[in-house]
């Protein structure tokens, strides 16, 4: 990466970082650029050149609240590791929390959002492929070591995967008044119902 590019990398992330707090504050439609750029102490002409909208810069918020948790690279080489079935689905299930944890108010705006501004919508699909993808590790895994069931085909157990550890389902358990810790032993029998070979 050129020092151009580097510094165009930190200016986003910087911008990015003073959005956040407007958003959870304020929501999407109140946060004008305006605000955003002050509290960046940039022009506001500077917000639109490093992200083009102001959805572009929420999906940039969302993911700059976690960007050291989420590296499958590492968490696969961790699951390979690990004794049994049961040990993997649990390190899914904590890595998953860590992300939660620090990306859940944003979800709740990003979502709100989504209902009022196509981009957004788009943006929220975008990031939803991606996480799709990006949790193919722990199914890689149990397949490597003749934990994954058998009788259903890779890409639909993907599928299931994703809508199971989808952040709306997450916020609909805790909007119902109900625990964290109650989530978190309901998902993990789920996923393990889900993923490991019934034998």
């Amino acid at each position: 990466m050129s020092l151009r590019e580097r510094k165009q990398q930190a200016a986003r992330e910087h911008v990015a970082d003073a959005a956040s707090p407007l958003f959870l504050r304020d929501g999407y439609v109140a946060t004008t650029t305006r605000a955003v750029a002050k509290a960046a102490g940039v022009a506001e002409g500077t917000v639109f050149n490093l992200f083009g909208s102001k959805a572009e810069l929420l999906l940039a918020s969302l993911q700059r609240s976690v960007p050291d948790l989420v590296d499958s690279a590492v968490w696969t080489e961790q699951a390979r590791a690990m004794p049994d079935a049961a040990a993997v689905i649990e390190h899914f299930s904590v890595t998953g929390k860590q992300v939660s944890d620090a990306a859940l108010p944003l979800v709740r705006v990003f979502l709100e959002a989504a209902n009022v501004d196509e981009s957004v919508a788009e943006a929220w699909r975008r990031q939803e492929r991606f996480r799709l993808d990006g949790q193919k590790w722990v199914l890689e895994v149990l397949a490597e070591r003749g934990w994954l069931r058998s009788d259903r085909g890779f890409d639909e157990l993907a599928l299931d995967l994703w809508l199971l550890a989808a952040p709306e389902l997450h916020l609909k358990w805790l909007d119902a008044g109900m625990g964290e810790d109650e989530f978190q032993r309901w998902r993990r029998g789920l996923l393990a119902t889900l993923l490991l070979d019934p034998a």
